[in-house]
């Protein structure tokens, strides 16, 4: 795909093209739920947890991006954050602090390698994640990403957001407590970022 296609790509139809075909959603249980294009968002709900696919836009060095995001069932559609329990917290989160959690690894490790994983630079360093890198598809890239992370945990990782289990919940929320006691909060950040539910 050239620089020029990629900057035209409609950003609603690219990502229900990486749901549907490298995270196979439909076939892990989960249906979209939400579809926002002014927001660049797609929300697919499973009976355990959501998956939100977020565009980020075109840039020249890396061409398209996208995010992905987890939730409970309860997580808010259009925002990142919500009331719960009279308390406003981030309701969709990234993989890499859960991973380190579902691996008993401590808070002081945790804090040390918040936004990265051993398994995310296995990937990184892998054949498929070099050469998706080498090709500038972001998307597919961070797709294969997760891909790699549900085979490594299977439901594990998905039943961390079932609100079915609130004791494990609980457990994460106070592993992320324990993590930015050690790394810190930035005051400006409101909530703070291990207000999560």
């Amino acid at each position: 795909m050239s620089a020029t296609n990629e900057r035209n790509v409609d950003p609603i139809q690219e990502m229900t093209r990486i749901a549907q075909g490298l995270l196979d959603l439909e076939a892990r249980g989960f249906e979209e739920s939400f579809r926002n294009p002014s927001l660049g968002k797609l929300v697919y709900d499973s009976e355990v947890c959501r998956i939100s696919l977020v565009w980020g836009g075109w840039d020249p060095l890396g061409g398209n991006s996208i995010s992905i995001y987890y939730g409970r069932l309860h997580a808010a559609n259009e925002k990142t954050t919500m009331i719960w329990n009279s308390e406003e917290c981030h309701c969709w989160h990234r993989c890499e602090l859960a991973l380190h959690f579902l691996d008993g690894q401590t808070p002081e490790y945790a804090s040390k390698t918040m936004y990265t994983h051993s398994l995310i630079k296995q990937y990184k360093h892998s054949e498929l994640g070099q050469s998706l890198t080498a090709k500038r598809r972001q998307p597919e890239w961070l797709a294969q990403m997760h891909v790699t992370i549900w085979q490594h945990y299977g439901k594990r990782f998905f039943e961390l957001f079932d609100l079915r289990r609130p004791e494990l919940w609980q457990q994460y929320q106070k592993f992320l407590r324990e993590v930015y006691d050690i790394e810190g909060r930035i005051p400006e950040i409101e909530p703070a970022m291990d207000k999560v539910c």
